[in-house]
């Protein structure tokens, strides 16, 4: 099955011939809600061309197309931008998808844009239109690619920042079945829009919602080596698929498994897998992997591996939690393995009502010889290591004590 799934991949990449041709474009990346007054959004604008900039907002992925992508149309306007609402959905709107992604145009007005925003919502709404029956490139999305190549930004949120890699998370199941049994085939992975290009893998919600364990999984079955875990109020921006920025109130992880070892078949089991955790203005060089601080942080190192580090004195001797998967939890378990004694904490993954019967796992996060960061808002995190191995759990958890 997954042999299928990677000769499927190699076809859908194939058939996007744009992924390997230079862009002049950026790409702007937000992780879920995304606020108004977040400087993503000037950014934004900036990118398009400045006041004056025509902006396509495709509310394709909401549940509520003509109501969210009204809202996001105004605020771009309000903001300088000559945003328009292109009416592209399965509801809402009078013509159909169908009409409107063969209409001379919006397609001519798609080519001539200085920018696009895709709505948060469900990915597969954006796929569903944009590409063919066959995966190829409706009229609509090769003029947006087109634009995208000469210089304009696509940008979007949550459901528009998933569908950015080339295969997307569609439908994921709870993510301990997930590691435990793998993906559902045909429905956890599909293609995505690949605007980022062939080697990155993009999910969102990233921190808040705990989704490491996930993209894990889905780059290992895609075939992926290195991914982008947005966060929510927090964009990455990207310019010409070479040199990106953290924008906004939380983070960005990086996801390194070209070093890591997989261990055949599932539970899910996998060692070595590289993560740092970037901030608000940290810039990450795509190609190299280096990483520099933003100008807020660069002065304030936090560097364990030099004389003169001094461990936060907060924090326990011993980092660990029973539950890693919780909201926000794997951000805070980062920074505190770089500024702890022992430079490492475990965390737990299973199933408190069958600890049993359903696979759990461990995850060990290791400080390494080489890992630093920067004090700022928020902890910039380079170059820990994290292990992932299946345990089982004992049944019952615990005993009540006896007076």
């Amino acid at each position: 099955m997954r042999r299928l799934f990677l000769c499927l991949l190699a076809f859908l990449l194939t058939t996007l011939p744009t992924l390997a041709e230079p862009v002049k474009g950026s790409l702007l990346i937000a992780g879920g809600d995304f606020r108004m007054d977040n400087p993503g959004w000037p950014r934004l604008v900036e990118l398009a061309g400045g006041k004056g900039a025509t902006i396509l907002v495709l509310p394709t992925g909401s549940g509520d197309p003509v109501g969210s992508g009204g809202r996001i149309v105004d605020h771009l306007r309000g903001l300088g931008a000559d945003a328009l609402l292109l009416p592209l959905a399965e509801k809402g709107f009078v013509r159909s998808p169908a009409d409107i992604v063969t209409d001379p145009v919006w397609i001519d007005r798609a080519r001539h844009a200085g920018g696009f925003f895709l709505v948060g919502g469900d990915q597969s709404r954006y796929t569903a239109v944009l590409l063919g029956p066959d995966g190829s490139d409706t009229p609509l999305l090769a003029a947006i690619r087109a634009a995208h190549a000469g210089g304009a930004v696509i940008a979007g949120s949550s459901a528009g920042a998933a569908i950015m890699s080339a295969t997307m998370i569609k439908d994921a199941p709870e993510t301990l079945d997930l590691l435990a049994t793998g993906p559902v085939a045909g429905r956890t992975l599909g293609p995505g829009l690949g605007f980022i290009g062939p080697d990155w893998f993009v999910d969102q919600h990233f921190l808040a919602r705990g989704r490491f364990a996930r993209t894990l999984v889905a780059m290992d079955t895609a075939g992926y080596k290195r991914g982008l875990g947005v966060d929510e109020n927090t964009a990455l921006i990207i310019r010409e698929r070479k040199m990106a920025e953290v924008v906004g109130a939380s983070g960005v992880v990086v996801i390194d498994t070209r070093p890591a070892r997989r261990s055949p078949g599932w539970p899910f089991a996998q060692t070595g897998i590289v993560l740092s955790l970037l901030r608000d203005g940290d810039r990450l060089d795509l190609a190299s992997g280096t990483v520099t601080p933003g100008p807020a942080r660069a002065d304030a190192p936090i560097l364990p591996a030099y004389p003169g580090f001094e461990p936060d004195p907060e924090l326990p001797a011993t980092l660990a939690t029973g539950d890693i998967l919780a909201p926000w939890q794997f951000g805070r378990l980062m920074a505190q393995v770089l500024e702890s004694r022992k430079g490492e904490a475990t965390g737990l993954a299973f199933d408190a009502a069958d600890p049993a019967r359903r696979p759990a796992f461990r995850m060990l996060l290791t400080r390494r010889a080489d890992s630093r960061g920067w004090a700022g808002d928020g902890i910039t995190v380079l170059n820990l290591t994290m292990d992932i191995t299946p345990v089982r759990m004992a049944d019952p958890l615990f005993r009540p004590l006896r007076p």
